[in-house]
Formats: structure tokens, C-alpha cells, sequence
């Protein structure tokens, strides 16, 4: 969760949050997710997993920052 990636180098202007339950993450994300039940998995266009968010809140700053739009996935 703490590893850097630049969003702007990506194909598309949009990224996918996906929903993750913590329980569901590679033991080493999850322990960098602590006590959190619940955090956002971020792919690229292509469907590629290029980052994990904490919540909402930070991926919309992580967007804004990279010029590149939300799309939820269900």
C-alpha cells in the first residue's frame, strides 16, 4: 500500500476502484492495511492492478493529481 506509482504513465484517463476486503489481500498488503476491514484496489484501463487505496477520499486526491477520472466497479 505504501509502494509509489505514477497514474499518468497509464494508456487511459480513467482508473477502476474495486472494492477489496482486507481478508481477501496478499499477506502483505494486509498487514499495511492494519485494523481496516475494507480498502479499494485501483486498475488501470487495461484492467491491470496498479495500486490499493486506503478509501475514497484518497483515491479521488490520487486522480486528481494524475488527471485521470474514477470509474467504480460493482
Amino acid at each position: 500500500m505504501n509502494t509509489k506509482f505514477d497514474l499518468s504513465q497509464m494508456s487511459a484517463n480513467i482508473v477502476y476502484l474495486k472494492p477489496m476486503n482486507t481478508a481477501d489481500l496478499p499477506d502483505e498488503v494486509r498487514d499495511q492495511a492494519g485494523d481496516m476491514e475494507r480498502i479499494f484496489a485501483v486498475h488501470n484501463g487495461e484492467g491491470e492492478k496498479v495500486a490499493y487505496v486506503a478509501d475514497l477520499t484518497f483515491a479521488s486526491h490520487l486522480a486528481a493529481e494524475n488527471n485521470v477520472e474514477i470509474v467504480p466497479l460493482h
